[in-house]
């Protein structure tokens, strides 16, 4: 049972519901009408469910709502259903948990999670009054806001396959895992992602470089590339030798936009000499940091890795070990590249004969079949960097009865 008010879509991807509402119980679901007929909320959907419905509603959305109120009633595992919630939830979501008990415990435990606010029922149009401010678009008050995950890509030389594997990764992000996910791609000049997307630039990038005094999340939308409902592009292609029309330093700002709306903002950094690539860097949580097998390669990544983890941010840097072309004789053994480096590879890329140029000339995803051992690889990275491998080793333990420490 749910009433949808004006559900209707949006050629420009605007939110469709404002707010969404899953109760366990119709008395709690009337309350919820009236509040909504109340405040004359044009975009509404209120239903009777639990945390699992409103997990399976929010993935099949384009977008999510502004405000989301989730029941709590019925879940053995609040804080672990909770998490799996935020998973196809953007950042900016204000959620509100509804629960039984007045538990401090859960309340502390529930605002380390970013919900915004815990209601005991009997819920009523004052106390959601009190809770929702419907005209400012806000939960009163904000406790903590969420917001999404920054992540630089670089490499040790050219021709080593970034693109490659950051594109994959972010295709496998938003299609597969249901993240939403902006890549920018910082080679103002015209870099490869857009061609092996198949898409145009817009020179968005630069657009909104040269005017951060006036971002906003709408400005920023309206500068993205769509690529499905969940990928997004930033990007420019400036004439070789136009001057770059922005300040330095403007980067954090368009970050800090991009990273309210989206899961995660993935910076392919381009000439690793330019100062984009820097701010990146500067701005970025985590860095990986792609080589393939070769002498040069190595020095060059050992030079990289102190050239980002000095930064103040301290990011987390990764290496990721690729093979763009099919030399086999040569090539430093992982082993030794590891020791002359001073850290292994987190992950190793293996060597596709057609699959991958053939994929990225049609600016289509690589085949299942004939690309297998890379799809794999960039499974495995995206595993390692949305934390699901240990998820999953989490809930083998627990099934066995062992609790990891």
């Amino acid at each position: 049972m749910s009433t949808d008010f004006s559900f209707r879509k949006s050629a420009t991807a605007a939110r469709l519901v404002d707010f969404i509402a899953f109760v366990a119980d119709h008395a709690t679901e009337q309350v919820l009408k009236d509040y909504v007929l109340e405040q004359a909320m044009p975009h509404a959907h209120v239903a009777i469910g639990d945390i699992h419905d409103a997990i399976a509603y929010l993935s099949k959305i384009e977008r999510s709502p502004l405000f989301l109120l989730i029941d709590l009633h019925g879940s053995a595992m609040p804080l672990s259903d909770l998490a799996r919630l935020a998973e196809v939830c953007e950042p900016s979501v204000q959620v509100v948990a509804l629960g039984e008990r007045n538990d401090v415990g859960l309340f502390r435990s529930l605002l380390k999670l970013g919900v915004r606010d815990y209601l005991v029922k009997p819920l009523t149009v004052e106390l959601l009054n009190r809770t929702v401010s419907a005209t400012e678009g806000k939960i009163n008050p904000v406790v903590q806001t969420r917001a999404g995950k920054t992540i630089a890509f670089v490499g040790s030389r050219g021709g080593v396959g970034v693109t490659t594997i950051a594109l994959n990764l972010a295709r496998h992000l938003a299609e597969d895992t249901h993240r939403r996910v902006a890549y920018v791609d910082l080679n103002v000049y015209g870099g490869a992602a857009n061609s092996m997307l198949g898409l145009q630039s817009n020179n968005g990038l630069t657009d909104v470089l040269q005017n951060v005094h006036r971002l906003d999340p709408q400005y920023v939308e309206r500068t993205l590339v769509a690529k499905g409902s969940r990928l997004f592009v930033l990007s420019s292609e400036l004439d070789y030798g136009a001057p770059k029309p922005f300040q330095a330093g403007a980067l954090k700002r368009v970050l800090e936009v991009l990273r309210d709306s989206f899961h995660y903002v993935m910076l392919d950094a381009g000439n690793r000499a330019d100062p984009l690539a820097g701010e990146a860097f500067d701005h970025a949580s985590r860095a990986y940091l792609v080589a393939d097998r070769s002498v040069h390669s190595a020095r060059e990544t050992l030079r990289l890795l102190r050239y980002i983890e000095d930064r103040d941010n301290n990011p987390a840097a990764s290496l990721l070990l690729n093979n763009p072309n099919a030399a086999t004789a040569g090539k430093v053994q992982p082993v030794d590249f590891a020791a002359a480096v001073g850290r292994p590879a987190l992950h190793e890329v293996p060597f596709e004969t057609r699959a991958i140029s053939l994929a990225e000339n049609l600016g289509e995803a690589p085949d299942e079949k004939t690309a297998n051992g890379f799809n794999q690889a960039i499974t495995r990275i995206g595993s390692d960097l949305t934390g699901q491998h240990v998820a999953v080793e989490r809930t083998f333990l627990q099934k066995l009865g062992i609790r990891k420490r």
